[in-house]
């Protein structure tokens, strides 16, 4: 039974559809010239910049995520492209994300640029107000700078961390030292990892430091298949002034080749029910993707890529979006999209996919079908891993980040009787995904 799983996750894995990403992940790799290009004024410019709430700041309306950050010359060209927002935190890259930031703003503007970095109040080390002034100095050492624009509560665990005392004092301390211009949070649903548990939903969270009043940025989820959440994130941050800024702003994910990967598996022997059912489910998911290409004659895989984040930077309460960038091909690719907006066309085409693949999105940071699972798996953060793995080609971060889960993973969810998708508002085929993550996840 286990081979004829194989035939589908590992095949799948290396191979894709015509369609290959609908609006997945650009290519691995950097292009020297053009960065040199770009260097030199030739390549895409950032052509909008907005202010960010009360802090007043211009920031370019493409940020740049350092999450995943190992080549720091791209950075170096995003800032020569006109970039001027960076998004780190003290544990991206186990500190080499903040490593490469000062590393490449060393003798540069230091006022032009907008860092924001972040500490988890469950990372560890302490969470008392000395501690967390300990930790954020450390923050500053690796990034070779006097001070933060913004420090954040890094994936806020609960509502009742936004009251936490200790780290209020230490930003009332660190402003009047200079140490840091404001204070910000934030939050991409439920999570289960080493680093704990956060069970509050994100909207209570975000809406929660919204009304605190003392959160002056917010980093949070929002793309066109979930928006719900995000709109009234945004509208609570508006009220207070707050600056908003986004991630996971593009939930296109890669369709595998997954109809003749079952095909395969079908020619291999016999099957369950429980796998027959998901390879349907696969064969599916194929015909959708190849009606959705032909419908409107997507040829690119970067069409729907760049339509979502259009999508995102027409909402005028957004401020900036922070894709998460390693290669010169993605920062090249997201900086021409500063200052677009929608096409009269592409409105049409997001809806489209929402009808014909949406059901294939887990939605980021939704969680509502969590507490339905009987065996407690962490659907929101597998999905998110297996976000990582597909879309921003993180592969290698996804699998060990999957690999330090405790507790229940998803090795069962072929063969559950579905109590998530029951719960699930928007008709998500969660079995179907957690499986191919797992698959993945494991290269089992």
């Amino acid at each position: 039974m286990e081979e004829e799983w194989k035939n589908v996750s590992r095949r799948g894995f290396l191979r894709t559809t015509g369609l290959a990403a609908v609006g997945g992940g650009v290519l691995a790799g950097g292009r020297p010239a053009e960065a040199r290009a770009a260097q030199e004024g030739q390549g895409p410019r950032i052509q909008a910049h907005r202010t960010l709430g009360r802090t007043g700041f211009q920031v370019s309306d493409i940020g740049f995520g350092a999450g995943f950050l190992t080549n720091s010359n791209v950075l170096a060209v995003g800032l020569d492209m006109g970039i001027n927002y960076i998004d780190t935190a003290e544990h991206y890259m186990n500190g080499q994300s903040e490593r490469a930031v000062g590393e490449i703003i060393r003798g540069r503007d230091r006022s032009s640029i907008f860092i924001t970095t972040k500490l988890n109040l469950n990372f560890g080390g302490g969470n008392s107000k000395e501690d967390l002034k300990r930790r954020f100095q450390a923050c500053l050492d690796r990034m070779q700078t006097d001070y933060a624009d913004c420090l954040m509560i890094h994936m806020t665990p609960r509502v009742e961390e936004i009251k936490h005392e200790p780290y209020h004092a230490a930003i009332e301390e660190l402003k009047a030292e200079g140490r840091v211009r404001f204070s910000g949070l934030s939050n991409h649903g439920t999570e289960h990892s080493v680093y704990g548990r956060i069970e509050s939903p994100m909207e209570a969270v975000l809406g929660a430091a919204a009304e605190d009043g003392r959160f002056d940025v917010a980093l949070f989820v929002y793309n066109f298949l979930q928006k719900e959440q995000g709109e009234r994130i945004i509208d609570a941050c508006r009220a207070r002034d707050m600056g908003v800024t986004l991630m996971k702003t593009n939930p296109v994910g890669v369709v595998e080749r997954a109809s003749e990967s079952a095909a395969e598996a079908r020619a291999s022997g016999r099957i369950s029910e429980a796998r027959d059912r998901l390879l349907r489910d696969y064969e599916e998911w194929a015909s959708a993707a190849e009606a959705f290409k032909e419908q409107h004659g997507v040829r690119s895989a970067t069409e729907v890529r760049d339509a979502a984040i259009k999508f995102c930077l027409d909402h005028q309460g957004v401020h900036a979006v922070c894709p998460t960038m390693n290669t010169f091909d993605e920062l090249e690719a997201f900086v021409a999209l500063s200052g677009q907006t929608l096409s009269a066309t592409e409105p049409t085409m997001l809806a489209s996919y929402e009808n014909l693949l949406g059901a294939y999105y887990c939605r980021h940071a939704c969680g509502i079908c969590e507490p339905s699972c009987p065996n407690q798996v962490p659907i929101n953060t597998i999905s998110r891993y297996g976000h990582y793995f597909n879309v921003q080609s993180r592969e290698k971060q996804a699998i060990q980040k999957y690999a330090k889960l405790t507790g229940s993973r998803a090795e069962a969810c072929a063969d559950c009787e579905g109590f998530c998708e029951s719960a699930c508002p928007f008709g998500v085929r969660v079995r179907t995904l957690l499986t191919r993550a797992h698959e993945n996840l494991t290269l089992a």
